[in-house]
């Protein structure tokens, strides 16, 4: 194993430092590059709610789902309601489902 891997690993079991993480599902116009600009103009918002990264995927024709890091469990419990609404309002996207949890491990 190379070295950051194990470091990882060894963070996550002594839980010296854990990330949050939440995923949301979205239906949207299909217009990707709209999606893509909406999101890099919510994102200054999003961290100041405690977002650390952001990846987005198209899942379908007029569906994409987001991954979102967040700095601590706390941020991401209080802020993503609110988080989720202010995006689907910016974006004039829709919500359609969404978890979260702690990340477990990370793999480079």
């Amino acid at each position: 194993l190379k070295s950051e891997t194990i470091l990882k690993i060894h963070q996550y079991l002594h839980k010296e430092k854990k990330m949050f993480v939440s995923f949301t599902d979205w239906e949207f116009d299909g217009n990707v590059d709209n999606a893509v600009e909406s999101a890099k103009g919510f994102w200054p918002a999003m961290k100041k709610h405690g977002a650390t990264n952001l990846r987005m995927t198209v899942t379908g024709d007029k569906t994409l789902r987001t991954m979102t890091i967040w700095s601590s469990e706390e941020k991401l419990k209080a802020n993503i309601d609110e988080v989720r609404a202010a995006a689907a309002s910016a974006a004039g996207m829709t919500s359609t489902g969404g978890m979260m949890g702690a990340l477990a491990v990370e793999l480079d």
